[in-house]
């Protein structure tokens, strides 16, 4: 499947690029609301309609050169699938570049962190999320959606924000390696703070940010697997992102979860934004 985000007037040659869009149209562990494989499409056909000039950047952030990969065809099986998405993504950063996934269910981001957490030694990952995703496995497999942040949390450092749903075994885990999570409610009651919560929460330089669109409330994101109440709002999400791209070198970073719902366009357009605004913030901040 041909498609460029941003339209077909506006896609980079591979080796004029700095940002890569990866595709990644699966979502076999999906457990409750199916349909992520379909997210991508929806995405990157939105992504025709956005204006090229952030306004809040005054600038044109599609000018550092943003290429899209092709489709690929995903196996359906767990490891082999982690395995595509970890040998596009090492293919993408080893070529100096930025690896910009869009999912699929959030199983996706464990390949992708797998080769981020390879290449550079001194990685965070920031896992902004309703969930806390901390499951050993879920429904009898380790590369479910819901144990991404654990098995990044082998990898590498790993800071959680948005979170409002967990459980037991999840939370009993938590408290043992002291890693609490800045709550959605933290951040909805005093956004300042709890930004500078997260940011304190980094090591080192380098960031990878996995995002599930479920971070945000159900009111702005409506079409994703396992909604929950009392989200984000978009201000909030992006006042974090912007104050991450401005302290860290975000390495790459993944949309994820997003489930079409027939004749609901807007939530496809928001994702498609906001994979722009972190383009947009990553160049305004670069060094």
């Amino acid at each position: 499947m041909g498609m460029n985000f941003l339209g077909s007037a506006n896609g980079a040659e591979l080796y004029d690029a700095r940002f890569v869009i990866s595709p990644f149209p699966y979502d076999a562990t999906a457990s409750y609301g199916t349909g992520a494989r379909l997210g991508p499409c929806r995405i990157i056909e939105a992504s025709s309609q956005l204006e090229l000039f952030d306004e809040e950047l005054q600038m044109l952030p599609c000018r550092a050169g943003i290429h899209t990969l092709p489709f690929p065809d995903v196996p359906i099986e767990p490891e082999k699938a982690k395995k595509l998405a970890r040998k596009t993504a090492e293919g993408i950063l080893k070529r100096n570049v930025i690896p910009v996934f869009i999912g699929g269910d959030h199983s996706t981001s464990i390949g992708v962190i797998e080769a981020a957490a390879g290449i550079f030694h001194d990685l965070t990952v920031l896992h902004l999320d309703a969930h806390t995703d901390m499951r050993r496995e879920y429904q009898g497999s380790r590369l479910s959606h819901a144990c991404v942040a654990r098995r990044a949390s082998e990898l590498c450092s790993i800071v959680q924000a948005g979170v409002r749903s967990c459980s037991e075994e999840e939370w009993n885990l938590i408290k043992a390696s002291n890693s609490i999570p800045v709550t959605a409610a933290e951040i909805r009651n005093d956004i300042r703070s709890a930004t500078e919560d997260i940011m304190n929460r980094i090591s080192g330089k380098n960031i990878y940010v996995t995002i599930d669109v479920d971070c945000l409330d159900p009111s702005i994101m409506p079409a994703t697997g396992t909604p929950e109440p009392g989200g984000l709002d978009w201000f909030e999400l992006t006042h974090i992102l912007k104050q991450a791209a401005a302290r860290f070198n975000i390495i790459g970073f993944d949309i994820v979860e997003l489930a079409p719902v027939p004749g609901l366009h807007f939530p496809e357009f928001t994702c498609a934004r906001l994979i722009y605004k972190i383009i947009g913030y990553i160049e305004k901040f670069r060094a």
